[in-house]
């Protein structure tokens, strides 16, 4: 496999390839020599669904409930627990959403043959908003939506109501819901706590602009939503590398530069700029990686979480 031009091709936006400066190409091309991008999807598939086989045996459930986007993160994470031996529920949440994406993740439960709910939460969305909102956030109670605060917080509320709902079903059907966020947006914080944060996260180690494409081609997931364009269907931006302002590659080789350690070299003050934006990102967002913050007994100190831990892991 040609890695570099398979890269370029997942990250092709409307028949645009990426262009990347000097900086860019040289480090993607030394992460690529490294290994670092890799083209092992035997060992990705095979390890998850390993993964997703144990924790269903040790934990005595395989009933597993998931948002359907529409994007390549829900398909590839459905299709991994499937392979995996659960019995998946796609759930389709539109709230005012745009329509191809309700029809892709249709597509998507289709396609992978799992069964299907859709469940459309825009009248409740919009009675949250003129019940709870009318005093606690009345830009939010007049659907005011044109400040980018307002559109986040909107948005956020959009995802957790959508996970209250995927709660819920899963409950009754006595399973557990799923995470479907990949290791770039998790570094990012490009997610909403208790919006986006199932119990069991199957491509949160997987690089958004490379292994998560690469392995959704391997486990057949459409062409179609593999080729979408990014977007957390919150109406906060027209995707997320608009959010970002740059590409979800161009993070990517930020990220494992710094993870790894690279020579960074001579980045030029464009790319020096992006640099600067990843790490800020990193550093702002670190909160909801440590979410929540347990604090120490003040007598015991850590004792008793350690003392907890011990225990879970002689019961299990």
């Amino acid at each position: 496999m040609d890695i570099k031009n398979t890269i370029y091709r997942f990250n092709t936006r409307n028949g645009v390839k990426p262009k990347l400066s000097d900086w860019f190409e040289n480090q993607l091309d030394l992460l690529i020599e490294k290994k670092y991008f890799h083209d092992n999807t035997e060992l990705l598939r095979k390890g998850i669904v390993a993964q997703l086989k144990n924790y269903s045996e040790t934990h005595n459930i395989n009933n597993i409930v998931l948002g359907m986007s529409g994007g390549i993160d829900s398909a590839l994470t459905a299709s991994l627990f499937k392979k995996a031996g659960w019995t998946v529920t796609g759930c389709t949440l539109p709230i005012n959403q745009e329509p191809e994406e309700t029809l892709r993740g249709r597509e998507a439960c289709r396609a992978l043959e799992i069964e299907h709910m859709e469940i459309d939460l825009s009248e409740a969305f919009y009675s949250y908003l003129n019940l709870a909102c009318r005093d606690a956030d009345p830009k939010l109670h007049a659907q005011n939506f044109l400040e980018k605060a307002e559109k986040i917080r909107a948005g956020n509320i959009r995802a957790r109501l959508r996970m209250i709902t995927l709660y819920n079903l899963a409950n009754r059907l006595g399973g557990i819901v799923g995470s479907t966020d990949n290791f770039s947006e998790l570094s990012a914080g490009f997610w909403t706590l208790h919006g986006d944060v199932g119990d069991v996260a199957p491509i949160q180690s997987l690089s958004k602009s490379w292994e998560v494409p690469l392995l959704a081609e391997d486990m057949d997931v459409p062409e179609s939503i593999i080729k979408a364009t990014p977007t957390d269907g919150l109406g906060v931006d027209s995707g997320d590398e608009a959010q970002f302002g740059f590409s979800y590659l161009q993070f990517d080789i930020v990220l494992y530069s710094l993870i790894f350690n690279l020579d960074l070299g001579k980045p030029t003050k464009t790319d020096k700029k992006i640099i600067d934006s990843v790490k800020s990102r990193i550093k702002s967002t670190a909160y909801k990686r440590i979410n929540p913050v347990n604090l120490d007994h003040p007598i015991r100190g850590r004792a008793f979480y350690d003392a907890l831990q011990n225990l879970d892991d002689k019961l299990l």
